[in-house]
């Protein structure tokens, strides 16, 4: 195989909110909260899956158009954590060299600068609790937390948000950066015996149960390749289970929240939920995540909010790996220059205060080394998805076909070209030294 391409939220305590105010948060803490697999629809779902999100969302900055740098979590949130692209950062698998004399485990290399180790290097005490797997610290994630904690494989909010209060409460002398993540939706999450979806139709008399061998196997033949031929009432099985893990990680993040907001600490704090990738069911073909490049899998949750800013919904696009400048900007963080640099995205700021910024969104995965794909989403609704492997590639207009349904490219030869120029050029860019 050649070499790969390569919700946020705030809630302000304030009193008098404003969108000067967000201009001077100089030592204010920060708290990121990484709902892992989580969709940009599952919030505001008709169903009401995140009643505690949506509140928060309605008094922050709510980015409506957030896309990920990857469909998976371990080059996703590499991305979000150096606002590098990942064939820039390097973790773009499990394994940098595999092969049957030599395993060796991917790691983020020691000249880039993570989140955390721009917040120590301000002065900020700083923790992650996470569930493992995708995020463990021997990718490169443990650097520059002063405690990471990674010990429950797939573990979710329920082991983390208390653990994390209890940090807080024995922290809140010193101003702190807070990494809180659970894989509470994703699908090897374990679920308690009996699970059972209140979403689940009653007349289901489909195959599934919503065991985690059954996931795992529509998983494997999504890797493979292979059909995985589920009817339309099994794929709605699975999102019905989906919705219900959502809801319950949102029922664990407003117990969290609550006792969080009674800490004097609240008043000072801004708070980044985030998704770092999707979920498909059935669309396209596939099941899962990491294989494809489709906004299922892309489109995440991104809502920031700052101490005395007003809230507002901004549709303009933006990246996850916009999230560090932003952070930086705001808070006047000590990055030095090479850090600068390093930092491929750009600052919101400007969006927030009604300035205009037209962020064009480039993703790629090498899923497991069994696919090779990369894709330019534009900031006007082009989007391409190129396959290194195929050599073939799909256009669409998202405007008008937001599902991605209808492929464009032997009808606009002319924009598939051109953007196809740009993925490329995008994939020869080298990180800065």
């Amino acid at each position: 195989m050649r070499a790969p391409l390569r919700l946020c939220l705030v809630l302000l305590f304030a009193a008098t909110p404003s969108r000067a105010a967000a201009a001077s948060l100089a030592g204010d803490n920060v708290i990121v909260v990484d709902f892992d697999t989580l969709r940009a629809d599952a919030l505001e779902n008709p169903r009401g899956l995140t009643p505690n999100l949506d509140a928060l969302a309605a008094r922050s900055f709510r980015f409506t158009t957030a896309v990920a740098q990857a469909p998976w979590t371990l080059p996703s949130t590499m991305s979000f954590f150096t606002s590098l692209y990942p064939h820039q950062h390097g973790v773009l698998n499990k394994y940098a060299v595999f092969s049957e004399d030599r395993k060796e485990l991917a790691r983020l290399p020691s000249r880039f600068s993570t989140m955390a180790e721009v917040f120590r290097r301000s002065g900020y005490a700083t923790a992650g609790f996470t569930g493992d797997a995708g995020v463990g610290s021997e990718f490169g994630f443990g650097r520059g937390f002063d405690v990471y904690f990674d010990s429950v494989s797939f573990g979710g909010f329920d082991t983390t948000f208390p653990l994390a209060l209890n940090w807080l409460k024995d922290h809140s002398d010193r101003k702190f950066f807070l990494f809180i993540h659970g894989y509470d939706v994703h699908g090897q999450f374990p679920l308690p015996a009996g699970f059972r979806s209140r979403f689940a139709d009653p007349a289901y008399r489909g195959p599934f149960t919503g065991a985690e061998s059954e996931f795992l196997d529509l998983r494997m033949k999504t890797i493979k390749g292979e059909p995985i031929s589920i009817s339309t009432g099994d794929a709605r099985f699975w999102r019905d289970r989906y919705d219900e893990q959502t809801l319950r990680a949102d029922e664990r993040f407003g117990r969290f929240w609550k006792e969080f907001g009674a800490l004097a600490v609240s008043s000072r704090t801004v708070v980044v939920i985030m998704g770092d990738h999707g979920e498909q069911f059935g669309e396209h073909g596939g099941f899962d995540h990491g294989m494809t490049l489709y906004d299922e899998l892309l489109r995440v949750p991104l809502i920031i909010g700052v101490p005395g800013a007003a809230p507002e919904r901004i549709d303009a696009q933006v990246r996850l790996i916009d999230v560090l400048p932003t952070l930086v900007d705001w808070l006047g963080l000590s990055a030095d220059s090479q850090t600068r640099r390093q930092m491929q995205g750009a600052s919101l700021v400007p969006l927030t205060r009604g300035r205009p910024l037209a962020l064009d969104a480039f993703a790629e995965t090498s899923f497991l080394l069994q696919t090779e794909k990369c894709a330019l989403r534009t900031s006007d609704g082009w989007k391409l998805v190129y396959d290194f492997e195929t050599l073939d590639s799909e256009l669409y207009d998202l405007r008008r076909d937001p599902g991605e349904k209808r492929d464009l490219r032997r009808e606009r030869l002319d924009v598939a070209k051109t953007l196809a120029e740009r993925l490329l050029r995008w994939n020869a860019a080298r990180a800065p030294d």
